[in-house]
């Protein structure tokens, strides 16, 4: 799970648990209009963002200790839903992630991206805070580098491994988080190299292996 996802759950525990003296509260004693939280002792924002009685609306800013030329994550709250856009950034404020949460979880399509520039890195689809759909990785180039069926937080289906020409060098199945079923590997060229089957991630029956694009051997496991 990548750092910044831990980050995010701390920022769901501090921005319920901080002091609230200066801030105002409506009626009911729910947190209501501007608020704003410092780190202890210092004039930096921990967080700031505003409440509609009890409710986060629009732009949330959180920052992390130490860092304060940009919101190291912005949340913004739809008013009439639960759901969250979420984006996390670098110290610069170059994106590094962003995608939506529900109920404090995941969900839907989530972006990633390369350290060094702007280009996607990875897409990922999310159902209950849990990997569920198609997984695709990119190079810097933007090419297609992998593409990875996803069921319920496992590998499940096929998965595509490509050079950066574009040609497929691994072609597997994957059932449960293991390999399982037909895999099929090629060079950069796009000639084949040895091809089998996989049972529950343990290589089965009859495999061949290929030299310059002839039948050079064959071995059954």
């Amino acid at each position: 799970m990548p750092k910044h996802v831990n980050f995010l759950f701390l920022i769901f525990c501090f921005s319920i648990s901080c002091n609230s003296q200066k801030n105002a509260l409506d009626q009911q004693g729910r947190r209501n209009g501007p608020w704003k939280i410092n780190f202890e002792g210092t004039d930096h924002p921990k967080f700031e963002g505003n409440y509609l009685h009890g409710k986060e609306v629009g732009s949330f800013k959180y920052y992390k200790k130490g860092f304060y030329d940009h919101p190291a994550a912005i949340l913004d709250y739809k008013e009439k839903n639960d759901s969250v856009l979420v984006t996390y950034y670098t110290q610069t404020g170059k994106p590094i992630s962003k995608g939506k949460m529900v109920n404090k979880m995941r969900e839907g399509e989530w972006l990633y991206y390369h350290h060094k520039s702007d280009s996607i890195m990875m897409t990922e689809f999310y159902k209950n805070d849990t990997l569920h759909g198609w997984q695709k990785t990119y190079y810097p180039s933007g090419k297609l580098a992998e593409k990875t069926k996803y069921t319920n937080g496992n590998k499940d289906g096929v998965s595509f491994i490509y050079a950066e020409n574009g040609t497929v060098v691994k072609e597997l199945n994957f059932k449960h988080g293991k390999l399982h079923g037909a895999a099929c590997y090629y060079n950069s060229k796009g000639e084949k190299e040895m091809e089998g089957q996989f049972n529950e991630g343990n290589k089965t029956g009859l495999w061949k292996y290929y030299r310059d694009g002839k039948l050079e051997k064959e071995e059954d496991y």
